[in-house]
């Protein structure tokens, strides 16, 4: 491998076992699809001189420098280390839709984009610039390794490198080691926990770790538990996952979830489960798939302090949630998706910050112990699907004089995990990505519609009336693939 003399540093746990559990059949890289409106103004190489300037950003920032190194026992414990040389040519890719450039064109190609591997003897990382976008668009698909980056810092590095008014340089590369003009604010996850910063001793640590522990063991009658790993019911989306990808996306108004979440006494991000929970009961009853009991989902969790550092891969853990898919009414399984949520972050939040990572590494070791075995498809599985809320920026960017219309992250299937669900807020919106395996779940982009319809639904079940939803309630799905 071509790196260079700097000594190279070993990966934590948890990101060397996103590289450890990859395999042709399940890439773990994750991906941003953002979309670009060109001004009527624009150039004709505009596009053109995008792509030459992320071929050209002089010296590069981490983690899009790293590349695997060949270290002792690099399979049990991989490094990275500075590449010395990176082909940009390579990493930045220019590419052209064919006619009519549609929301299925691109769909197509960002299916097959995500369903290739990257190359473990370079930076983990691509670009595709994608031009002729119908309605004078285009878009940039960019996927990185998982091991590199989670979801809340992958999000700030894709926005971070933007402008927050049009202009001819006010932009960058995101991969470009250059001070930032902008430090776009993202507004908090509601479901971001702080790693804390006190110190605990060795026994601290373990006697928070025993009180963490007893109300899993101890459950009271009539009281929502603190769901953990493997409750979930055996369903078809916990099947194998073959090399294929399949993808879909939707916008959601995030002024109306907020209306109902305001009329219902809830949180955004239970509204948003509580919408997935709809959208799946739905897909599962047309084929006659749904189990009895309800559907459990895995919802990350940031553990992150700081997402501007350079060397920090993955800060996360998981709440386990139920999704109410056993509840016909939606506003019962918005009530459901609440009282689980609230059970886990209270359990989560009263475990003192330095014992918080160690427990939740504890929560996760099984069920990472089953994806490292290969066996995900074949046991029961420890949650039916993950589901991400990222925080994004709540106001527009730009690329030069071109409005970033969306930006929607697409995620990772994996064995027995065939489905991934994933929004992120931007500019008054939540973006939503479904990713899938394309044998296992067939007609994915009914997601898409049926995530729309779900939220409606929602709103006429709280009697939020027309004149009580916000004007822009109407946001035209996208569904790829």
């Amino acid at each position: 491998m071509n790196t260079s003399n700097a000594r190279p540093r070993r990966l934590s746990v948890l990101d060397a076992i996103f590289l450890q559990i990859e395999t042709r059949d399940t890439p773990m890289h994750v991906a941003s699809l953002q979309i670009f409106q060109l001004p009527e103004t624009a150039p004709t190489d505009f596009i053109k001189s995008v792509v030459a300037t992320l071929r050209s950003p002089g010296k590069i920032a981490h983690p899009w420098s790293l590349q695997l190194a060949n270290v002792p026992l690099g399979s049990l414990a991989p490094a990275m280390a500075e590449a010395t040389h990176i082909d940009m040519d390579y990493h930045v890719r220019h590419t052209c839709l064919p006619s009519p450039g549609g929301e299925r064109e691109l769909g197509e190609l960002v299916s097959h984009l995500h369903s290739v591997i990257l190359d473990r003897s370079r930076p983990l990382w691509t670009c595709h610039v994608i031009e002729g976008l119908e309605n004078n668009r285009f878009a940039i698909y960019t996927k990185i390794h998982h091991s590199l980056t989670d979801g809340v810092r992958g999000a700030h590095m894709m926005c971070r490198c933007l402008g927050n008014e049009p202009g001819p340089d006010n932009w960058v590369a995101p991969w470009a080691d250059a001070p930032q003009r902008r430090r776009p604010k993202t507004p908090p996850n509601g479901d971001a926990v702080a790693d804390g910063s006190q110190e605990l001793s060795i026994r601290g640590q373990l006697r928070s770790l025993g009180s963490a522990i007893a109300p899993l063991l101890k459950r009271k009658a009539g009281n929502e538990p603190v769901r953990i790993p493997f409750e979930a019911p055996a369903c078809i989306l916990n099947g194998p996952v073959t090399t294929a990808r399949r993808v879909a996306t939707q916008r959601l108004d995030l002024g109306r979830i907020k209306a109902v979440a305001r009329s219902t006494n809830t949180s955004v991000n239970d509204v948003f489960l509580a919408i997935c929970g709809t959208t799946l009961r739905r897909y599962l009853l047309e084929g006659g798939k749904l189990p009895e009991s309800t559907l459990i989902a895995g919802v990350p969790v940031s553990l992150r302090a700081n997402t501007l550092n350079p060397d920090s891969g993955n800060a996360l853990g998981f709440f386990w949630s139920v999704l109410g898919t056993d509840k016909a009414d939606p506003l019962d399984r918005l009530d459901a998706v609440h009282h689980s949520m609230a059970a886990s972050k209270d359990h989560l939040q009263g475990i003192p910050g330095p014992a918080r990572m160690n427990f939740t590494m504890m929560t996760m070791l099984p069920p990472m112990a089953v994806l490292l075995s290969g066996r995900g498809a074949r046991v029961k599985p420890p949650m039916n699907v993950v589901i991400s809320n990222v925080p994004g920026p709540d106001r527009p960017l730009y690329l030069g004089e071109a409005r970033m219309e969306a930006m929607y992250p697409i995620s990772i299937p994996i064995q027995g995990q065939s489905l991934n669900i994933t929004c992120i807020g931007y500019d008054g919106q939540l973006s939503v990505g479904f990713t899938g395996s394309r044998e296992t779940l067939p007609h994915l982009q009914r997601l898409a519609v049926y995530a729309a319809e779900a939220l409606t639904e929602l709103e006429d079940a709280a009697q939020l009336t027309n004149t009580t939803r916000p004007h822009d309630q109407q946001v035209q799905g996208e569904t790829h693939g």
